[in-house]
């Protein structure tokens, strides 16, 4: 099991390695993040099955001293962001775009 914590000036950063079972894979292994303070904790237990890329995630959140309650709209970002845009463009029997 992995389990990397680092402690930042005012919070405790964990990236976390969990298993959950899926349909198609039966079971995977996934990683996720977690930062705590003395008053809030908050994680997100299943980013991806990619251990780099998580790690690549988990260092920037440390690096930048990110707070507990930033994580959820972080990772969302981050995972928007490096997943590919799909974008519909008309086919050529389709009425073509107006320009107004």
């Amino acid at each position: 099991m992995v389990k990397i914590i680092r402690k930042g000036e005012s919070h405790i950063y964990t990236m976390l390695e969990s298993t959950v079972i899926s349909e198609d894979f039966d079971t995977v292994t996934v990683y996720g993040i977690s930062i705590a303070d003395e008053s809030q904790k908050a994680e997100v237990t299943d980013i991806s099955d990619n251990f780099n890329f998580v790690y690549g995630l988990f260092d920037l959140i440390v690096e930048e001293e990110l707070y507990p309650e930033h994580l959820q709209n972080v990772v969302e970002d981050f995972l928007s962001d490096c997943c590919p845009k799909i974008i519909s463009f008309p086919k050529s029997s389709d009425t073509p775009l107006q320009m107004a």
